[in-house]
């Protein structure tokens, strides 16, 4: 039921809004384009094939998305029902690459306006943390001990195998109890048999952006306050209505530990790019704008009668 013709977007109606984006990136394209020849840039043969992978993802790969909302079997198949082609789609992935060639070339190291790696550091520092966290059910133990155990030094890992096999043999227990009541031999894993492997630190490390609001806004924010290898309980309280409208309030309990992530060389290089794009991204759309802004525009009327808010909706 919602009506996007009868919404306005920045002072104006929707299909003018749309229609000048559309035009905007369409300057943005070309301006890509040009520079991309300009800086004599190429596209490496990975990315490539990256371009065609997902080229035939959408056209050759059956997607149950596009079958359940769509009724195509594949997505290529619904942008076709559109008039978006194969070799239209392919141009749009294409320019995806190199504007990121563009951008790099220019921001990137050794490009006329470098952005120095500290600079680039600093902002990976100020935007996101690095956690250990696991959030504990009051009935397999008490939260708070498990930070006690941090704090005297134990580490992450074996204090998160020692709340999973608490876990476990609670679970276990119970089992057993319930056996016991229902006048039945328990044949299951006994409690002093319980074997639980310590994790893995790298596959439980999270990386939090300040603005993220997963598992909750609270708790990132909590997170936020921390200093590295700081050990903190954290509880976060979320009130929900029911249909008979009552409130019910949900407490959770998160045991975590905050690392020092600058001192994590994968993920600072890993969130490099990221931070480069946050820190210069609309510089860089500037510059495609003010370049665009120039070129000579002939709009086709077919088209854009053809690709109408009303056409797409059929």
């Amino acid at each position: 039921g919602f009506d996007i013709k009868a919404q306005t977007i920045e002072g104006k109606n929707a299909e003018e809004w749309i229609k000048d984006k559309t035009i905007d990136f369409c300057r943005s394209y070309v301006a890509t384009d040009r520079l991309f020849e300009e800086y004599g840039l190429s596209l490496e043969s990975h990315e490539k094939d990256e371009i065609k992978n997902a080229v035939a993802s959408a056209w050759d790969e059956e997607n149950i998305y596009a079958q359940y909302i769509y009724g195509f079997d594949t997505i290529g198949e619904y942008y076709e029902s559109l008039g978006v082609g194969r070799s239209s789609y392919e141009k749009i992935q294409t320019h995806f690459y190199k504007q990121t060639a563009v951008f790099n070339h220019i921001y990137g190291e050794g490009g006329s306006l470098e952005v120095p790696a500290a600079e680039i550091d600093a902002s990976i520092v100020n935007d996101y943390s690095l956690v250990l966290y696991f959030i504990v059910d009051p009935q397999y133990g008490k939260a708070q001990d498990y930070v006690d155990m941090l704090n005297n030094g134990t580490s992450f890992s074996e204090v998160m195998q020692a709340y999973d096999k608490a876990e476990a043999v609670a679970e276990i227990e119970a089992a057993m109890k319930k056996a016991e009541e229902a006048g039945q031999e328990y044949t299951g894993t006994l409690p002093e048999d319980v074997e639980v492997a310590a994790p893995d630190i790298e596959s439980i490390k999270s990386v939090l952006k300040s603005d993220e609001t997963y598992p909750s806004e609270s708790f990132v924010k909590d997170v936020f306050a921390m200093s590295a290898g700081e050990n903190k309980l954290i509880t976060v309280s979320e009130d929900t209505t029911g249909a008979d409208g009552t409130t019910s309030t949900a407490v959770s309990y998160y045991v975590v530990q905050k690392l020092d992530i600058s001192a994590d060389e994968a993920i600072m290089d890993e969130y490099s790019a990221v931070a480069l794009q946050n820190l210069k991204g609309e510089e860089f759309e500037a510059t495609l704008s003010t370049k665009g802004a120039a070129f000579a525009l002939t709009e086709n009327n077919a088209a854009i009668k053809r690709y109408t808010i009303d056409a797409l909706e059929k």
